[in-house]
């Protein structure tokens, strides 16, 4: 029988137990070039507002705002609330002419004697805009602030930061980034297929896949080479899964036909499911066959796309990272994330880069 790589459209995802954000800043709304961010506390006035077209900007992450700074040590305050009952995640994205640490704190007010617990810090180089990012496992207190503290190494001056994120980190939660296909095949066809699930809680769960469908038979999930139905997911980690499905045989031309699949956990506290839909082609109809595939996935920094036409990458924020033609064969070299290659015919893939 045919075989065909198609990628899971993901329906709707759904997890009681959904990581929410509590603080999100890009800076992008209200701002004036050059004054201090709107809403935050700084009062040497060392971080200002920058906006991508005037002389001394960088390029920003997404949109045109960032902050930046240009004072050896700098410091700047928001209000934000921290529950000592509840676990964080802490992100943003940084750029630097040299080398800045940047300090995340949590506080009792709006000054740097104020300021109680580290919640992490990252050391921001020169290059290319870059995402940090850590898990809180711990609040220390309750706290209603939040503060940013940046210091240069010699010979840095410039910091450019953007889309700061805080988010709630709950006990059950898992999700699966949506890829859109539309698929044409035979009757009697087998489809082969890959997925990848990540644990957005902070506790370890044990996933059970069940499918549920009119149209396709002998459907069958692999979880690190073996053939199984349940595979255990550590706090982020990503589990990549791959099956096979058959398509009935005797199925006219034109007909839509569909597999779902349920993702559950032992407390049933929170689910996912996918839905795959697939056209029966008519005789002498070719089926759509991927015009440019990537590998290896997850790679550890370099990943080549194989294959003609146009191809972008998008990261997991879905701004573009790249735009190209790829003719025969082009190996690329990114920084560590989620990203989704997009292929001229609409269809989508994701991959993982890992350190």
């Amino acid at each position: 029988m045919k075989k065909i790589v198609f990628i899971i459209l993901l329906l709707s995802v759904a997890a009681i137990s959904q990581a929410s954000s509590i603080f999100s800043e890009s800076f992008e709304y209200a701002n004036h070039d050059g004054e201090t961010p709107l809403g935050w506390v700084c009062n040497d006035n060392s971080w200002l507002c920058g906006y991508m077209e005037k002389d001394h900007n960088r390029i920003a992450h997404t949109g045109d705002w960032y902050a930046y700074t240009d004072t050896d040590d700098s410091w700047m305050f928001m209000a934000s609330y921290f529950n000592d009952q509840l676990k964080y995640r802490c992100s943003f994205w940084g750029i630097s002419d040299g080398s800045y640490e940047v300090e995340f704190w949590a506080g009792s007010s709006a000054t740097q004697e104020g300021m109680r617990q580290l919640l992490f810090s990252a050391t921001v180089d020169s290059g290319s805009y870059d995402i940090f990012s850590e898990y809180i496992e711990t609040i220390t207190g309750n706290y209603d602030y939040f503060g940013i503290h940046a210091v240069a190494a010699p010979g840095a001056y410039h910091l450019s930061i953007d889309d700061i994120s805080i988010e709630m980190i709950e006990k059950y939660a898992f999700h699966s980034n949506p890829a859109q296909n539309d698929t044409l095949m035979h009757a009697g066809a087998q489809a082969s297929f890959t997925l990848q699930i990540m644990n957005d809680g902070y506790e370890s769960l044990h996933v059970t896949m069940t499918p549920y469908t009119e149209y396709f038979t002998d459907i069958h999930f692999y979880v690190g080479g073996e053939q199984t139905n349940t595979f255990n997911i550590v706090q982020d980690e990503v589990v990549t899964i791959g099956g096979v499905a058959t398509l009935q045989p005797g199925l006219e031309p034109g007909t839509l036909c569909w597999f779902d699949v349920m993702f559950t956990i032992d407390c049933g506290c929170a689910t996912a499911m996918f839905t795959y839909w697939a056209t029966v082609a008519a005789d002498g109809i070719e089926e759509n066959y991927v015009t440019t595939h990537i590998y290896p996935n997850p790679s550890k920094g370099s990943i080549t796309v194989e294959g003609n036409g146009m191809i972008v990458i998008y990261n997991s924020l879905g701004q573009e990272v790249l735009n190209t033609y790829i003719v025969d064969k082009e190996t690329f070299t990114l920084k560590k994330g989620i990203y989704f290659l997009r292929r001229e015919d609409g269809t989508t893939q994701k991959f993982i880069v890992e350190f």
